[in-house]
């Protein structure tokens, strides 16, 4: 599991510190570093997953030619900023790091609180580097990755989108599996029902545990194609398209779907957790992630939100607050950091608390990362 995330000079987040807990919870303004702390986390997941072969060059949509995975990095750089970009991860005590070159080579690094006062660290490469043992401060530790390292969790930053998950076309890269945009979800579903057919049965309990009007999913040929598509037999009515249910269904059944993957990854990164859903179902879809989580010890799950239901359905050292500061950087604290927050703890649940004190405190010097 990773335990601690640290990224500095990625978008808006040109230093941030970041404890993770088994499931936490990311809540804030629109704009304030959320989704981006996310992305980086699993930037830096996605580099490591193969400690052999790393995407060094990759094809992100509507780019041609393929971009390399520097200038990914190197263009989602803080404005301004002079220091190279890096995310840095603290998983089971090993750290794992990735480091874009300087902006200028005329400009001197800026040291990081890891460097040795007054020496010179002994290796400054960019890329990928290790470290065995994070216990120990000293920079010295840091190496570059040697192909056997142990690689990060694999993970997927799930971003649904409602057409996505509408469309019965398959993934084109695979039609077994459904991409993190929700497109190929039918066909994923389909591939499951005919090989797994237990997990097909377990996804369809969970959804009817958090939309209940849903009484079984089936699927159906196309008119216009010979693509699976999913039919929904509800209490109100049977062999429903997809483009007949709620968006809050679809986003739900798009989640499900990737807990229940043949090769589910074990960090899950869920954008948006609450969107589309009635407050019951928020604290419905909760409790199936607690039971997801209590049943699969090697799992994680980081998600955002803009719901106070949904932080109420999560304890305190499951959340984290974002806002802006006045330079226009994230920051980024617990809600235990708040001052009153021992106060106030044994009276509100989080998303009161959250409703009452808001996210300016952050900026005020009470928050520490």
């Amino acid at each position: 599991m990773i335990d601690k995330v640290t990224i500095r000079n990625f978008k808006c987040l040109r230093d941030v510190r970041i404890s993770l807990e088994q499931f936490t919870v990311f809540v804030g303004p629109n704009a304030s570093g959320k989704s981006s702390i996310l992305e980086g986390l699993h930037r830096l997941c996605s580099f490591f997953s193969d400690p052999i072969e790393s995407p060094f060059v990759m094809q992100l949509p509507g780019a041609s030619p393929p971009i390399s995975m520097e200038d990914q990095w190197t263009q989602a750089r803080t404005i301004g900023s002079v220091g190279p970009v890096e995310v840095i991860a603290d998983c089971d005590g090993k750290g794992y790091r990735y480091r874009t070159d300087s902006p200028s080579s005329m400009r001197p690094h800026k040291r990081t609180d890891q460097s040795p006062r007054g020496g010179t660290p002994s290796w400054d490469g960019q890329g990928r580097g290790f470290n065995p043992d994070m216990n120990s401060e000293s920079w010295s530790q840091w190496r570059p990755s040697p192909s056997d390292a142990r690689p990060l969790p694999q993970s997927i930053f799930l971003r649904l989108v409602a057409s996505k998950l509408i469309d019965s076309s398959p993934n084109q890269i695979d039609p077994t599996v459904m991409a993190p945009d929700g497109s190929g979800l039918h066909s994923a579903l389909a591939n499951m029902a005919l090989n797994d057919p237990d997990s097909w049965q377990q996804l369809q309990e969970n959804l009817r545990g958090i939309i209940p009007t849903i009484r079984r999913l089936r699927h159906t040929k196309t008119s216009m194609s010979q693509h699976a598509a999913l039919l929904f037999d509800t209490i109100g009515g049977d062999s429903l398209p997809a483009s007949q249910v709620s968006e809050g269904t679809l986003l739900v059944l798009g989640l499900l779907a990737a807990f229940h993957a043949p090769d589910r990854p074990n960090l899950i990164l869920l954008d948006d957790l609450d969107r589309g859903l009635h407050p019951r179902a928020q604290k419905d879809l909760v409790s199936l992630l607690r039971r997801l989580l209590d049943t699969n010890a090697d799992l994680q799950i980081a998600a955002t939100t803009h719901s106070p239901y949904l932080l109420d359905c999560v304890q305190p050292r499951e959340v984290r607050m974002t806002t802006l500061g006045d330079d226009g950087s994230t920051v980024c604290a617990s809600i235990e950091k708040h001052p009153r927050f021992e106060k106030w703890k044994d009276e509100m649940a989080p998303g009161e608390m959250w409703s009452l004190f808001g996210e300016k405190w952050l900026t005020e010097g009470a928050a520490a990362s």
